[in-house]
């Protein structure tokens, strides 16, 4: 996991545009809210992320961590959002867990329960 400064570097080695006002047309974000975070050395917030991710066409993963490694661990989300300058609420880690395609503890427990067997087709006959 990169630091701030780490990952802010990182972001500028990958910038397919060549400037900051670029990415930030690009992304969507909001210039002033971007250079304010890079300035004093916050990351960005989730949503922040994935527009970046967007815009220079890397995961999420890489943009945090330089390697494209896929998780599928709900702690690995936990220690991401340990990196934020905030606390992350259910909502952030959801989703974070949608963007990287992690599957949810309702989602796991909902298929080991699941029956297998024929699928029934309810219809009007």
């Amino acid at each position: 996991m990169f630091t701030t400064r780490e990952f802010w570097a990182h972001i500028d080695q990958i910038n397919p545009y060549g400037s900051i006002a670029g990415l930030v047309q690009a992304s969507g974000i909001d210039y002033h809210r971007l250079t304010q975070q890079r300035s004093r050395g916050f990351m960005p917030k989730p949503e922040d992320l994935l527009k970046l991710a967007d815009a220079t066409k890397h995961s999420i993963e890489f943009l945090l961590t330089g390697a494209e490694r896929h998780s599928f661990y709900a702690k690995r989300i936990e220690r991401i959002a340990d990196y934020c300058t905030y606390r992350a609420s259910d909502e952030d880690l959801f989703v974070i867990e949608r963007i990287l395609k992690i599957p949810s503890d309702y989602e796991v427990v909902e298929k080991k329960e699941k029956p297998a067997g024929k699928q029934t087709t309810s219809g009007i006959a």
